[in-house]
């Protein structure tokens, strides 16, 4: 019963937060006169205001209190697949190379390999009506004895199965530049010389062990991606793009 009364006293005060009964910057009831409000323990109320704290409606400042947060309206967020979230269909995805190789050091450094270390070099066309639309080129560290690798990256979500099983401890990040592409980018693409494109590096970690897994390239022109987000929502049905 009490883990029912718990969310019911979140969604009350998030209730009143959001309807502007409390503002922020407001400071909540003390504890006890939340205890006798809400007719519930102590232990009860804390786990309540922990879970505000945590969503980010209210900070504690000890020894005076609870307050409500002020909003971040800065926020946006986007689901971005490089397969699914381009305005066109993807129908092939050609692999062009796969290399176990030593790294430059700029890919050594970004993966934080251990010395001697080799990394799987691999580069991939995605195809839409048989027309070049994007170019992929991913790093990630080699370890010996692993299956074929070769194998593995016939898929073009080769990393989907070990994101789905390590999916609360992997970190994932994008950075979204439009740039003149490398020669190589260029003819594989069969770009024009002065055709600006999208380059899209990600980084997907391990929080848990802090080892890369993976740090890729994605090269795509921008009439097939249009980049659209929205600020988060609280609800399930969250309109984020």
């Amino acid at each position: 019963m009490s883990d029912v009364l718990y969310l019911a006293i979140v969604a009350s005060l998030k209730d009143k937060i959001l309807k502007s009964q409390l503002k922020p910057g407001d400071m909540l009831n003390s504890e006890t006169s939340l205890m006798n409000e809400y007719s519930a323990s102590r232990m009860t109320i804390r786990k309540s205001l922990s879970l505000l704290s945590n969503e980010g409606y209210i900070y504690s400042v000890p020894g005076k209190g609870n307050f409500v947060c002020k909003p971040e309206v800065d926020i946006f967020q986007f689901k971005f697949n490089k397969y699914d979230g381009l305005n066109t269909h993807i129908d092939e995805v050609k692999l062009i190379s796969v290399k176990v190789l030593f790294p430059s050091k700029q890919i050594d450094r970004i993966l934080n390999l251990e010395e001697n270390q080799k990394a799987v070099e691999v580069k991939r066309i995605l195809y839409s009506d048989q027309k070049e639309i994007a170019m992929e080129i991913i790093y990630l560290p080699y370890v010996h004895h692993q299956p074929v690798i070769e194998d593995m990256l016939k898929f073009a979500n080769y990393l989907k199965p070990v994101e789905e099983k390590l999916a609360f401890v992997l970190d994932k990040s994008l950075n979204i530049t439009v740039t003149m592409p490398s020669e190589e980018v260029r003819e594989k693409l069969n770009l024009n010389e002065n055709e600006p494109i999208f380059e899209i590096t990600e980084m997907i970690k391990n929080e848990a062990t802090l080892k890369i897994l993976e740090y890729a390239w994605f090269y795509v022109s921008p009439k097939y991606l249009t980049i659209k987000a929205a600020t988060p929502k609280d609800s399930d049905d969250k309109r984020i793009f």
